[in-house]
């Protein structure tokens, strides 16, 4: 009796039946990769751009503008850390920074990512956007530094002190320093002597308006 056996190897039909599954395999596998990468450079967006927002909040409160650029030397590396490879600032769905925009007389700064299309449409029309409102970090301190010199004048007055005059002379008066001449906005403070009352022209700078701030 004669027994056949197989040849080793691979029959052309098997090979087919193999590239066919890989074929399938990548064409599944190359789209998921991708998205994972988007879904990642989302995250790394969402997080600088949060990191950016907190750092114009505190820049603000300090200076009363917000900075020239967002890689103005007075921010990056003070406010915000420029992170590894300096990537801070920089999109992660394209190759260069964050667009970023102040808009002076509304008093809000903004930036955004382009995503992931690549292309800037705007921040009315892309999805990662922050935006920072001067008014939040403008009158945080604005209170803070009138419970400060209310405190101050409280004591002075008991104290048998004057409180005649402009704000200035009364701010020196109670000891507090030049910088407590104005108010989170950069406006000067208001004292009215008659009614012992210091007043912000709040976040228009303009007194006499539904936003002034008077304790």
């Amino acid at each position: 009796m004669t027994t056949c056996r197989r040849a080793d190897g691979f029959t052309l039909l098997e090979v087919i039946v193999v590239l066919g599954v890989l074929g399938v395999v990548l064409a599944t596998a190359v789209p998921l990769a991708g998205a994972v990468v988007q879904a990642d450079r989302r995250q790394e967006a969402l997080a600088e751009l949060a990191d950016i927002g907190r750092a114009l909040d505190a820049y603000w409160f300090d200076h009363a503008a917000f900075p020239a650029s967002l890689t103005a030397t007075d921010f990056v590396g003070v406010y915000l850390q420029p992170g590894p490879r300096d990537t801070a600032v920089a999109d992660a769905f394209a190759n260069q920074g964050y667009v970023y925009s102040v808009d002076v007389a509304a008093g809000v700064a903004t930036v955004h990512s382009v995503g992931e299309n690549g292309v800037d449409d705007g921040a009315s029309a892309e999805e990662l956007v922050v935006r920072v409102h001067a008014a939040v970090p403008g009158i945080r301190k604005t209170w803070q530094r009138l419970r400060l010199a209310v405190e101050l004048l409280a004591e002075h007055v008991e104290s048998g002190g004057s409180v005649a005059g402009t704000w200035p002379t009364v701010r020196a008066a109670i000891g507090l320093g030049p910088g407590f001449d104005v108010d989170g906005f950069g406006t000067t403070l208001q004292w009215t002597e008659a009614t012992h009352t210091l007043t912000s022209a709040g976040p228009d700078r303009v007194f006499g308006t539904a936003d002034d701030i008077t304790i």
